[in-house]
C-alpha cells in the first residue's frame, strides 16, 4: 500500500511459519494496518533466506519452531549474512532462556502467540524505529526470572557518565557500536570504551544482563 506524496513508506515485513493459518492471520492484521506492509511469506528457514535474498524488508516475524531449522538459528544467519531484516521471534513459550537464547541470536524483538494482535504490530513498529522489544510476558521472565543484584535494585545508574549512560541505553535497545558511533559523531573505538566503562561500573557481563537492567530501569518500555 502505498501513503500518499510525502509520506514514509510502509514497514516492510516478510512472515515465517509452517502454519498456513498463523500466516493468514499475520497478513490479515498487517492489511488493516496503513503503515505497514507483508511483502512476503514463508514456510521453512531456507524458503525465508531465499525470500529476504530477493525481497529486502525492515522486519521478519519468525515463528520459532520451523521444519528445518529454529527461529534462532534463523536468526543468527540473517544476522551472519548481513540481511537489513530485523528478526522478531514469535512463540508459544517465553522463557527467560529462551530469550536470553534469541537475543544472543541477533533478535531485536519477542512476542508470545498469547499477546493480543496489536502487541505485534507495536513490535514491528519498535523494531523499525531501531527499538528493541520484549513484550509484557517476556519482560517479566527477564526482570524477575532470577534473583536481581545490587545493581539494578540499589545502585541505578549512579556512577555513569550522561555519554556512557547514552551508550549503554542504546546498547540495551538493539544499536550496533557503529550505529551509536554515526548518531553521536564519535569514533566506534569511543563506543566501545563507552561501553566497557559503563558494563564494568554496573558489574553488566552478558547482553542478556544488560537487557534485564535497561528493563529494571525502564529503558524498554516504549514510551
Amino acid at each position: 500500500m502505498r501513503g500518499p506524496a510525502g509520506a514514509k513508506p510502509p514497514i516492510r515485513v516478510v512472515a515465517v511459519d509452517d502454519h498456513p493459518i498463523v500466516l493468514a492471520g499475520a497478513r490479515a492484521l498487517i492489511g488493516a494496518t496503513t503503515d505497514i506492509v507483508c511483502v512476503g511469506t514463508a514456510s521453512t528457514g531456507s524458503e525465508a533466506l531465499a525470500l529476504l535474498e530477493r525481497e529486502p524488508c525492515d522486519v521478519v516475524v519468525v515463528d520459532v519452531t520451523l521444519p528445518d531449522m529454529n527461529g534462532l538459528a534463523l536468526a543468527a544467519e540473517i544476522t551472519r549474512r548481513g540481511l537489513p531484516a530485523r528478526p522478531l521471534l514469535l512463540t508459544s513459550d517465553g522463557d527467560r532462556g529462551l530469550v536470553q537464547r534469541a537475543l544472543q541470536a541477533g533478535a531485536k524483538g519477542f512476542v508470545e502467540k498469547r499477546s493480543s494482535g496489536e502487541n505485534l504490530l507495536l513490535a514491528i513498529r519498535t523494531l523499525m524505529l531501531g527499538g528493541l522489544f520484549l513484550d509484557s510476558y517476556s519482560a517479566l521472565e527477564m526482570a524477575v526470572g532470577s534473583e536481581p543484584g545490587p545493581t539494578e535494585t540499589q545502585l541505578g545508574t549512579v556512577g555513569l557518565t550522561p555519554r556512557e549512560l547514552d551508550v549503554l541505553r542504546l546498547v540495551a535497545l538493539g544499536h550496533s557500536n557503529k550505529e551509536i558511533a554515526a548518531q553521536f559523531d564519535l569514533s566506534v573505538k569511543s563506543v566501545e570504551t563507552y561501553r566497557a566503562r559503563a558494563t564494568e561500573k554496573l558489574s553488566l557481563h552478558s547482553r542478556a544482563q544488560i537487557v534485564r537492567f535497561a528493563l529494571s530501569q525502564g529503558w524498554l518500555s516504549g514510551d
